[in-house]
């Protein structure tokens, strides 16, 4: 009984291992959007205006090779954008929630962590609400986008690590494809338009993140490797 216990705890404790070597960090972030829709062609006297929202997420990253990781999020992100109809303004905005996967790739300096993320993000559009009846409710619930980061972390002797970042999200399916009224009030009733619209932002995000195999104090002098000369200098 006591040899069928310890082969329980060993393979208990190999198993946690292992997978702390593949899960190597869990975190949160949050962080500033500064974006807008591009439309392939402007509606009669209509102008698009970047816009600011925020945006949260959980994140997981794998694999513990100290120069490329792989990162998994799942995010809350609002979208949108300002539009200038002659002297009115109307406020467009989408909110999605996303899973992104990016490939990490890092250099580790003394004092800093440099990295770069690039990579997919899947979006599904929770809800939208916008005055352009005619654009934002046909607007696709989901769609996939490409975005490409850089962060920058300080080498702390911690689990815990906090982080920087800053990406470029832009549509690659695009939002929306279809036709518009052009607004055009010299035209009655308003013709229509062939419509593409594409989203991009910038997004700025601070974090912290809990490292399973971190160090927790900064490693030691070897005084062999000198032949003892750090203790006895001449």
């Amino acid at each position: 009984m006591k040899k069928i216990k310890i082969i329980v705890v060993l393979f208990s404790f190999c198993s946690f291992s292992a997978g702390a070597q593949f899960l190597y960090s869990l975190g949160v972030g949050v962080g500033i959007n500064y974006g807008k829709e591009n439309w392939n062609e402007e509606r009669y006297a209509a102008q698009e205006h970047n816009v600011m929202k925020y945006h949260a997420a959980v994140l997981a990253e794998f694999f513990s090779d100290p120069v490329y990781k792989w990162r998994s999020e799942l995010m809350y992100n609002q979208l949108g954008t300002t539009e200038y109809y002659y002297t009115n303004k109307y406020v467009n905005s989408t909110n999605f929630i996303s899973f992104n996967n990016y490939l990490m790739y890092r250099h580790e300096f003394f004092r800093w962590i440099p990295y770069l993320l690039i990579g997919p993000r899947v979006e599904y559009m929770m809800s939208r609400g916008g005055e352009f009846s005619d654009v934002i409710p046909r607007e696709y619930l989901i769609h996939v986008s490409g975005a490409v980061g850089v962060g920058i972390q300080p080498v702390w002797y911690s689990h815990f690590k906090v982080f920087l970042e800053l990406f470029y999200n832009h549509d690659i399916m695009p939002s929306f494809i279809g036709s518009i009224s052009s607004l055009n009030p010299n035209f009655i009733p308003s013709p229509q338009i062939s419509e593409t619209i594409m989203k991009h932002d910038y997004e700025l995000r601070i974090g912290i993140k809990y490292v399973f195999n971190a160090k927790s104090k900064c490693p030691a002098v070897d005084n062999k490797a000198d032949g003892g000369y750090m203790n006895n200098p001449p």
